[in-house]
Protein backbone atom coordinates (compact mmCIF):
# COMPACT_ATOMS: atom_id res chain seq x y z
CA UNK A 1 0.00 0.00 0.00
CA UNK A 2 1.29 3.00 -1.01
CA UNK A 3 2.30 5.68 1.87
CA UNK A 4 0.83 8.81 2.14
CA UNK A 5 3.36 12.25 0.68
CA UNK A 6 5.43 13.96 3.35
CA UNK A 7 2.94 16.49 5.20
CA UNK A 8 4.63 20.25 5.01
CA UNK A 9 3.16 21.36 8.13
CA UNK A 10 4.79 18.62 9.82
CA UNK A 11 8.16 20.50 9.71
CA UNK A 12 10.03 22.69 12.01
CA UNK A 13 11.14 26.26 11.45
CA UNK A 14 14.48 27.40 13.28
CA UNK A 15 14.63 31.01 13.69
CA UNK A 16 18.28 32.66 15.14
CA UNK A 17 18.65 36.22 15.28
CA UNK A 18 20.43 38.02 18.09
CA UNK A 19 18.89 41.36 16.99
CA UNK A 20 15.42 41.49 18.98
CA UNK A 21 13.67 44.13 15.96
CA UNK A 22 14.84 41.76 13.34
CA UNK A 23 13.40 38.37 15.22
CA UNK A 24 10.29 39.78 15.84
CA UNK A 25 10.03 40.52 12.56
CA UNK A 26 10.98 36.95 10.96
CA UNK A 27 8.33 35.65 13.75
CA UNK A 28 5.47 38.28 12.49
CA UNK A 29 6.09 37.25 9.01
CA UNK A 30 6.03 33.41 9.78
CA UNK A 31 3.05 34.08 11.95
CA UNK A 32 0.61 32.11 9.69
CA UNK A 33 3.01 29.29 9.13
CA UNK A 34 1.89 25.86 9.70
CA UNK A 35 5.46 24.60 10.59
CA UNK A 36 6.13 24.60 13.89
CA UNK A 37 8.57 27.62 14.80
CA UNK A 38 11.76 27.19 17.21
CA UNK A 39 13.51 30.44 18.44
CA UNK A 40 17.16 30.53 19.30
CA UNK A 41 18.58 34.25 20.38
CA UNK A 42 22.03 33.45 19.73
CA UNK A 43 24.26 30.91 17.79
CA UNK A 44 24.92 28.56 20.28
CA UNK A 45 20.97 27.87 21.53
CA UNK A 46 20.52 27.45 17.84
CA UNK A 47 22.72 24.86 17.99
CA UNK A 48 21.11 22.90 21.04
CA UNK A 49 17.94 23.20 19.82
CA UNK A 50 19.30 21.81 16.12
CA UNK A 51 20.85 18.68 17.55
CA UNK A 52 17.13 18.36 20.02
CA UNK A 53 15.33 18.86 17.03
CA UNK A 54 16.51 18.49 14.09
CA UNK A 55 14.48 21.28 12.32
CA UNK A 56 13.74 20.57 8.27
CA UNK A 57 14.43 24.34 7.61
CA UNK A 58 16.55 27.17 9.19
CA UNK A 59 17.03 30.91 8.91
CA UNK A 60 19.57 32.30 10.79
CA UNK A 61 21.57 35.14 10.91
CA UNK A 62 24.96 35.62 9.85
CA UNK A 63 26.77 37.95 12.82
CA UNK A 64 25.60 36.13 16.20
CA UNK A 65 27.16 35.93 19.57
CA UNK A 66 28.26 32.70 20.62
CA UNK A 67 28.98 30.75 17.37
CA UNK A 68 28.51 33.02 14.18
CA UNK A 69 26.24 31.94 11.38
CA UNK A 70 28.84 31.01 9.20
CA UNK A 71 30.23 28.44 12.52
CA UNK A 72 26.66 27.02 13.05
CA UNK A 73 26.45 26.12 9.56
CA UNK A 74 29.60 23.97 9.82
CA UNK A 75 28.44 22.18 12.84
CA UNK A 76 25.31 21.48 10.82
CA UNK A 77 27.08 20.31 7.93
CA UNK A 78 29.52 18.29 9.57
CA UNK A 79 26.31 16.43 11.84
CA UNK A 80 24.48 15.52 8.77
CA UNK A 81 27.41 14.05 6.70
CA UNK A 82 25.72 10.46 6.55
CA UNK A 83 21.95 11.72 6.28
CA UNK A 84 20.33 11.97 2.64
CA UNK A 85 18.21 14.93 3.07
CA UNK A 86 19.85 17.94 4.28
CA UNK A 87 17.86 21.27 6.37
CA UNK A 88 17.25 24.03 4.31
CA UNK A 89 19.08 26.87 5.50
CA UNK A 90 18.20 30.39 4.44
CA UNK A 91 21.08 33.05 6.14
CA UNK A 92 20.67 36.80 6.82
CA UNK A 93 23.11 39.30 5.96
CA UNK A 94 24.30 42.23 5.12
CA UNK A 95 27.59 40.98 3.39
CA UNK A 96 27.05 41.28 -0.34
CA UNK A 97 30.95 40.43 -0.88
CA UNK A 98 30.74 37.11 -3.60
CA UNK A 99 33.52 35.51 -1.54
CA UNK A 100 31.43 35.92 1.70
CA UNK A 101 28.38 34.02 -0.37
CA UNK A 102 30.81 31.61 -1.96
CA UNK A 103 32.23 31.03 1.97
CA UNK A 104 28.60 30.80 3.27
CA UNK A 105 27.37 28.19 0.39
CA UNK A 106 30.18 26.10 1.31
CA UNK A 107 29.18 25.58 4.74
CA UNK A 108 25.66 24.31 3.84
CA UNK A 109 23.68 27.55 3.11
CA UNK A 110 20.62 26.89 0.65
CA UNK A 111 19.94 30.90 -0.15
CA UNK A 112 20.82 34.14 1.14
CA UNK A 113 18.54 37.36 1.86
CA UNK A 114 20.13 40.52 2.17
CA UNK A 115 19.61 42.54 5.38
CA UNK A 116 17.33 44.54 5.33
CA UNK A 117 14.67 42.46 4.21
CA UNK A 118 10.79 43.30 3.05
CA UNK A 119 8.54 39.97 4.22
CA UNK A 120 7.17 39.25 1.20
CA UNK A 121 10.49 38.37 0.03
CA UNK A 122 11.56 36.14 3.45
CA UNK A 123 7.74 34.91 2.51
CA UNK A 124 8.43 33.93 -0.90
CA UNK A 125 12.23 32.46 -0.46
CA UNK A 126 10.62 30.39 2.74
CA UNK A 127 8.26 29.22 0.32
CA UNK A 128 10.89 27.49 -1.99
CA UNK A 129 12.85 25.94 0.86
CA UNK A 130 9.21 23.95 2.09
CA UNK A 131 8.71 22.96 -1.51
CA UNK A 132 12.65 21.88 -1.62
CA UNK A 133 12.19 19.90 1.24
CA UNK A 134 9.02 18.17 0.53
CA UNK A 135 10.26 17.07 -2.61
CA UNK A 136 13.50 15.69 -1.17
CA UNK A 137 11.35 13.76 1.29
CA UNK A 138 9.11 12.61 -1.07
CA UNK A 139 11.77 11.45 -3.27
CA UNK A 140 13.80 9.83 -0.34
CA UNK A 141 10.28 7.87 0.73
CA UNK A 142 9.82 6.61 -3.20
CA UNK A 143 13.85 5.47 -2.98
CA UNK A 144 12.92 3.52 0.32
CA UNK A 145 9.65 2.42 -0.72
CA UNK A 146 11.11 0.98 -4.45
CA UNK A 147 14.16 -0.73 -1.70
CA UNK A 148 11.45 -2.57 0.18
CA UNK A 149 9.39 -3.65 -2.69
CA UNK A 150 12.88 -4.92 -4.19
CA UNK A 151 13.87 -7.14 -1.23
CA UNK A 152 10.14 -7.93 -0.42
CA UNK A 153 8.73 -11.37 -1.38
CA UNK A 154 4.97 -9.49 -2.80
CA UNK A 155 2.95 -12.38 -1.76
CA UNK A 156 3.83 -13.01 2.37
CA UNK A 157 5.76 -9.84 2.87
CA UNK A 158 8.63 -11.72 3.91
CA UNK A 159 12.25 -10.88 3.05
CA UNK A 160 12.47 -12.79 -0.73
CA UNK A 161 15.96 -14.73 -1.60
CA UNK A 162 18.01 -11.61 -2.64
CA UNK A 163 17.43 -9.79 0.69
CA UNK A 164 18.12 -13.40 2.50
CA UNK A 165 21.32 -13.69 0.31
CA UNK A 166 22.29 -10.07 1.27
CA UNK A 167 21.63 -11.61 5.01
CA UNK A 168 23.20 -14.63 4.81
CA UNK A 169 26.83 -13.12 4.20
CA UNK A 170 26.38 -9.86 6.71
CA UNK A 171 25.58 -12.08 9.67
CA UNK A 172 28.41 -14.48 8.16
CA UNK A 173 30.83 -11.50 8.63
CA UNK A 174 29.67 -10.38 11.91
CA UNK A 175 29.39 -13.59 13.83
CA UNK A 176 32.96 -15.00 12.85
CA UNK A 177 34.45 -11.70 13.61
CA UNK A 178 32.72 -11.94 16.94
CA UNK A 179 33.48 -15.97 16.72
CA UNK A 180 29.86 -16.95 17.24
CA UNK A 181 27.62 -19.95 16.37
CA UNK A 182 25.55 -19.15 13.29
CA UNK A 183 22.21 -21.43 12.46
CA UNK A 184 20.25 -21.84 9.65
CA UNK A 185 16.52 -23.60 9.09
CA UNK A 186 15.13 -24.66 6.01
CA UNK A 187 11.45 -24.96 6.15
CA UNK A 188 9.12 -26.88 3.09
CA UNK A 189 5.44 -26.88 2.90
CA UNK A 190 4.34 -30.61 2.77
CA UNK A 191 2.75 -31.78 0.11
CA UNK A 192 2.22 -28.04 -1.57
CA UNK A 193 2.24 -29.48 -4.81
CA UNK A 194 -1.05 -31.30 -3.44
CA UNK A 195 -2.65 -28.27 -2.16
CA UNK A 196 -2.74 -26.29 -5.61
CA UNK A 197 -3.92 -28.95 -7.43
CA UNK A 198 -6.90 -30.25 -4.94
CA UNK A 199 -7.84 -26.77 -4.21
CA UNK A 200 -6.39 -24.71 -6.45
CA UNK A 201 -3.49 -21.54 -6.71
CA UNK A 202 -5.91 -19.28 -4.66
CA UNK A 203 -5.67 -21.39 -1.60
CA UNK A 204 -2.32 -22.30 -2.10
CA UNK A 205 -1.21 -18.60 -1.87
CA UNK A 206 -3.07 -18.52 1.32
CA UNK A 207 -1.62 -21.19 2.56
CA UNK A 208 1.75 -19.49 1.86
CA UNK A 209 0.92 -16.54 3.69
CA UNK A 210 -0.42 -18.50 6.90
CA UNK A 211 2.95 -20.52 6.70
CA UNK A 212 4.76 -17.00 6.43
CA UNK A 213 2.90 -15.62 9.46
CA UNK A 214 3.45 -19.08 11.73
CA UNK A 215 7.26 -18.46 10.90
CA UNK A 216 7.17 -14.86 11.52
CA UNK A 217 5.83 -15.34 14.32
CA UNK A 218 7.96 -18.24 15.95
CA UNK A 219 11.84 -16.73 15.81
CA UNK A 220 13.24 -14.38 17.54
CA UNK A 221 14.12 -10.80 17.52
CA UNK A 222 17.61 -10.77 15.95
CA UNK A 223 16.28 -13.48 13.60
CA UNK A 224 15.82 -13.04 9.51
CA UNK A 225 13.17 -15.25 7.87
CA UNK A 226 12.37 -14.97 4.30
CA UNK A 227 10.89 -16.84 1.03
CA UNK A 228 14.00 -19.27 -0.25
CA UNK A 229 11.43 -19.67 -3.15
CA UNK A 230 8.57 -21.49 -4.12
CA UNK A 231 6.96 -23.30 -1.20
CA UNK A 232 10.71 -23.18 0.57
CA UNK A 233 11.35 -20.59 3.47
CA UNK A 234 14.80 -19.90 5.27
CA UNK A 235 15.38 -18.62 8.84
CA UNK A 236 19.15 -17.32 9.30
CA UNK A 237 19.75 -17.18 13.74
CA UNK A 238 22.72 -15.68 14.28
CA UNK A 239 24.36 -16.20 17.59
CA UNK A 240 22.29 -19.08 18.04
CA UNK A 241 23.67 -23.53 18.33
CA UNK A 242 22.43 -26.03 17.14
CA UNK A 243 19.78 -26.68 19.61
CA UNK A 244 18.72 -23.22 20.30
CA UNK A 245 17.88 -23.37 16.38
CA UNK A 246 16.29 -26.86 16.90
CA UNK A 247 13.73 -25.25 19.41
CA UNK A 248 12.83 -22.62 17.03
CA UNK A 249 12.21 -24.57 14.14
CA UNK A 250 10.33 -27.20 16.32
CA UNK A 251 8.40 -23.57 17.78
CA UNK A 252 7.19 -22.89 14.28
CA UNK A 253 6.61 -26.32 13.46
CA UNK A 254 3.95 -26.49 16.60
CA UNK A 255 2.75 -22.87 15.14
CA UNK A 256 1.68 -23.70 12.39
CA UNK A 257 -0.06 -27.03 13.15
CA UNK A 258 -2.13 -24.72 14.85
CA UNK A 259 -3.11 -22.94 12.07
CA UNK A 260 -6.22 -23.45 9.18
CA UNK A 261 -6.26 -22.25 5.64
CA UNK A 262 -9.52 -21.32 4.06
CA UNK A 263 -10.45 -22.72 1.20
CA UNK A 264 -11.64 -21.45 -2.17
CA UNK A 265 -14.97 -23.53 -1.19
CA UNK A 266 -15.32 -22.38 2.40
CA UNK A 267 -14.14 -25.28 3.99
CA UNK A 268 -10.79 -25.06 6.19
CA UNK A 269 -7.78 -27.33 5.61
CA UNK A 270 -4.82 -27.75 7.64
CA UNK A 271 -1.18 -27.68 6.18
CA UNK A 272 2.34 -28.86 8.13
CA UNK A 273 5.92 -28.32 7.29
CA UNK A 274 9.01 -30.00 7.95
CA UNK A 275 12.24 -28.31 8.85
CA UNK A 276 16.38 -28.91 8.35
CA UNK A 277 18.45 -27.69 10.79
CA UNK A 278 22.05 -26.95 10.39
CA UNK A 279 24.66 -24.91 12.34
CA UNK A 280 28.22 -24.38 12.67
CA UNK A 281 30.21 -22.93 15.43
CA UNK A 282 32.21 -19.87 16.26
CA UNK A 283 35.57 -21.14 14.97
CA UNK A 284 35.97 -23.57 12.20
CA UNK A 285 32.74 -23.17 9.77
CA UNK A 286 31.64 -23.65 6.01
CA UNK A 287 30.85 -21.32 4.31
CA UNK A 288 27.77 -19.82 4.78
CA UNK A 289 26.28 -21.28 1.50
CA UNK A 290 27.49 -24.72 2.47
CA UNK A 291 25.50 -24.59 5.82
CA UNK A 292 22.34 -23.66 3.79
CA UNK A 293 23.14 -26.96 1.90
CA UNK A 294 23.25 -29.16 4.93
CA UNK A 295 20.08 -27.68 6.18
CA UNK A 296 18.55 -28.65 2.84
CA UNK A 297 19.81 -32.02 3.34
CA UNK A 298 18.56 -32.60 6.92
CA UNK A 299 15.10 -31.00 5.29
CA UNK A 300 15.44 -34.27 2.92
CA UNK A 301 15.63 -36.25 5.83
CA UNK A 302 12.56 -34.93 7.81
CA UNK A 303 10.55 -35.02 4.60
CA UNK A 304 11.86 -38.73 4.10
CA UNK A 305 11.15 -40.00 7.96
CA UNK A 306 7.46 -38.66 7.40
CA UNK A 307 7.09 -34.83 7.40
CA UNK A 308 5.84 -32.62 9.73
CA UNK A 309 8.86 -32.95 11.75
CA UNK A 310 12.33 -31.30 12.72
CA UNK A 311 15.94 -32.74 11.74
CA UNK A 312 19.26 -31.47 12.36
CA UNK A 313 21.94 -32.25 10.22
CA UNK A 314 24.72 -34.12 11.71
CA UNK A 315 27.97 -34.85 9.36
CA UNK A 316 28.59 -38.22 10.76
CA UNK A 317 24.82 -39.53 9.28
CA UNK A 318 25.49 -37.55 6.05
CA UNK A 319 27.12 -40.48 3.48
CA UNK A 320 28.43 -37.79 1.57
CA UNK A 321 30.23 -36.03 3.86
CA UNK A 322 31.76 -39.51 5.16
CA UNK A 323 32.70 -40.23 1.76
CA UNK A 324 34.96 -37.29 1.34
CA UNK A 325 36.71 -37.42 4.99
Amino acid sequence: MKQPSFDPSAMKILVAEDDQITRKLILRTLLDQPQQLLVAEDGSQAWEIYRRERPELIITDWLMPGLDGLELLGRIRASNQDRSIQPYILMLTAKAETGDLKAGFEEGASDFITKPFQPIELTARLKVGIQNQTLARELEQARRESEHLALTDPLTGLMNRRALLDNLRTDEDRTLRGRQPLSVILADVDRFKSVNDDFGHNTGDRALQVVSDALRAGVRTGDHVGRWGGEEFLMLLPNTDLIQAAEVAERCRTLLTRQQVRCDDGQMMRVSSSFGVASADGVQRPDVMELVNQADKALYWAKEAGRNRVKIYVASADPDYRQTA
